[in-house]
Parts: C-alpha cells; sequence; structure tokens
C-alpha cells in the first residue's frame, strides 16, 4: 500500500486528528497509513457514502488500495460496510465507523477510571493518616501537588509531618515547597541526601523553615 502518498495528505494538512485519538495511536494496533486512512474516513463524519472512487481520487491512491484499507480496517473491527436505503428508496452503500468511536470511548473511560482511582487511592491513603477528612480545600491542595510532584513524595511530606506531630496539610506544602527549591524530584534523591548527612540529623528537610504556628487557622500539633 502506498504509504509516502498518505503520509503527503497529513502534511498537506488535509486530514485533522484530534489529539485524544493520537494519543491511543499505539492501543489502535494500526499501521500508520492504515491509521491515516481511518482519520480520512473520521473526518468525512456523517458524509460517509461508500464511494471507492471518491477516496481514491482524494487520497491520490488507486482503487485496490482503497479496498485493502476497507478490507483490512473491517478485519480489525473499525469499521463496517452497510446497505442503507435513501428517502428515495434507492439503496446504497456506507461506511459505518461506529465500532472505532465505541473503541476510543473505551480508551477515554478507562484512562478517566484510572486516574480518579489513582486520585482517589492517594487521598483516602492521606485521610486515613490524618485521621480525619480531607476538606474541599485540602482536596485542591493534594490536587495541585499531584500535577508536579512524585507521589512517594508527598506521602514521606506526610511521614515527617506526622513524625513531627504536625496534622497540618500547609505544613506539608511547606516541605514540598522546600524539596521544591532543592532540586528533590524522588524520593531517591531524599535518600542520597540523608546518606550523604549520616550522623548530623535524619531529617535535613525541613529545620530551616520558617513556620508561622499562630497564623494558621487549623490545629497542627498532636497533645
Amino acid at each position: 500500500m502506498n504509504k509516502t502518498k498518505l503520509n503527503k495528505v497529513i502534511g498537506d494538512g488535509n486530514i485533522v486528528i484530534p489529539l485524544y485519538i493520537l494519543k491511543y495511536f499505539k492501543k489502535l494496533n494500526l499501521e500508520m497509513d492504515e491509521f491515516i486512512f481511518l482519520m480520512y474516513l473520521y473526518n468525512k463524519q456523517d458524509n460517509l457514502d461508500f464511494n471507492p472512487d471518491k477516496i481514491s481520487l482524494d487520497l491520490n491512491i488507486d482503487i485496490m488500495e482503497v479496498m485493502g484499507y476497507i478490507s483490512v480496517l473491517t478485519d480489525k473491527g473499525y469499521l463496517n460496510l452497510e446497505v442503507k436505503k435513501t428517502e428515495n428508496n434507492v439503496l446504497e452503500e456506507v461506511i459505518n465507523l461506529n465500532n472505532f468511536y465505541e473503541r476510543i470511548s473505551m480508551f477515554l473511560i478507562n484512562s478517566d477510571d484510572v486516574k480518579e482511582n489513582n486520585d482517589n487511592s492517594l487521598l483516602e491513603f492521606i485521610e486515613k493518616e490524618l485521621g480525619r477528612p480531607l476538606s474541599s480545600i485540602d482536596i485542591e491542595m493534594i490536587y495541585k501537588w499531584k500535577e508536579n510532584i512524585n507521589e512517594e513524595l508527598i506521602k514521606e511530606a506526610l511521614k515527617i509531618a506526622l513524625n513531627d506531630g504536625v496534622y497540618s496539610l500547609k505544613y506539608i506544602d511547606k516541605i514540598l515547597n522546600d524539596w521544591s527549591l532543592r532540586g528533590y524530584k524522588t524520593l531517591k534523591d531524599l535518600e542520597n541526601i540523608k546518606n550523604n548527612n549520616v550522623g548530623e540529623t535524619n531529617n535535613v528537610i525541613i529545620n530551616d523553615m520558617d513556620w508561622d504556628w499562630l497564623e494558621d487557622e487549623e490545629e497542627y500539633m498532636v497533645n
């Protein structure tokens, strides 16, 4: 099949590929030329009359190649050819992409479920360790951490705060900010620092942090 010609269609900007579809390209189990052909059909949206001559002209490939792509994509479960009756009672063959839409939808749903499960797992862990429900402000702060901070570091900062008898997310936030300024990105970075400071102190992280206990509205210390 003529991959060069189909690649040129992309280069000329004649086919638009949404990022949410491109993201799952590897999971589609398609060769690049097959994917481009599928995206051509996707761009047609509701105008999917099965017209090999028109497709051949649009993509600058011969009709046999068009039929080859249709066969491959049908075998891989991304499209079906159906016969429908028009308003004038004329039978015409159309391309149905419902299977493709369903496949992409499942990718999106599963991706959201994984993200939600990961988020919930961390929230539940922090809530359990603090021994209290998280407020909406707490949850918003945790989500901001997750955007740029390794989850292991978040848990380690929580552990240090609790060991200090502090049950405030603002205190944990200060620890994480301090680590960020020092360039600590992973738990291994912290372990390396601790190993290099053996005999001095186990807590090399927050000894110079300026913490104002009076201005914070939460109860931090455990009596």
